[in-house]
């Protein structure tokens, strides 16, 4: 691709009065492109050719619609693309094919599978097992505890992708020990967290 800049100084060139074959042979550039950028610069100004306003179809589905399609997937996670093609159509009026639904889910990152990764994890039932689970093994007695977690860097969503792991030791009063690693801890990093910094 030859540089706007040189283009630039292809038509100074040609203005201040050089012939077209001094212009070709200093620049290594084509009769025909010289002449092509001298029209493009008597029509439109500029020896770049303007971009076309036709930019391909309009996103159907607005960011406010994807919003209440995510809410839908936290209450239902069961709701299959044809039930809420049709949810759009009432809602919405926006008549959109299956398969273009599910290009447009996917281009913004809700996919079917991680609708329901997400709608999962936010069950009422899941949460109250996760908090009895907690409370019956951690009863009363602990002195340190030790959580991990794995956090996502991309602020646009809640899906933990590609991130860091973090990790924090706490006694009933402070923090003992902190680590955060790129991806995910695995059996040995903890150990060694949990041997060297924690212990």
């Amino acid at each position: 691709k030859i540089s706007r800049d040189l283009k630039e100084a292809a038509l100074r060139l040609w203005d201040l009065g050089w012939e077209e074959a001094e212009i070709m042979q200093g620049l290594v550039i084509s009769r025909s492109s010289l002449y092509r950028w001298k029209k493009l610069f008597e029509e439109f100004g500029s020896q770049v050719c303007p971009q076309s306003p036709l930019r391909g179809h309009p996103r159907v589905i607005t960011q406010a619609v994807l919003t209440a399609i995510y809410d839908i997937y936290q209450k239902n996670s069961t709701i299959y693309l044809d039930k809420l093609r049709w949810w759009l159509a009432i809602h919405h009026n926006i008549v959109i094919s299956v398969s273009a639904l599910q290009r447009n889910l996917e281009q913004v990152g809700l996919a079917h599978k991680l609708l329901h990764i997400i709608a999962r994890e936010r069950t009422k039932q899941q949460h109250d097992d996760y908090h009895d689970a907690i409370n019956s093994d951690l009863g009363g007695d602990s002195d340190v505890l030790i959580f991990t977690d794995e956090t996502s860097k991309n602020d646009r969503a809640n899906t933990r992708r590609y991130g860091r792991s973090f990790a924090a030791a706490m006694s009933k009063d402070e923090y003992l020990a902190i680590k955060v690693l790129p991806g995910s801890f695995d059996s040995f990093d903890f150990f060694d967290y949990v041997a060297e910094q924690v212990v």
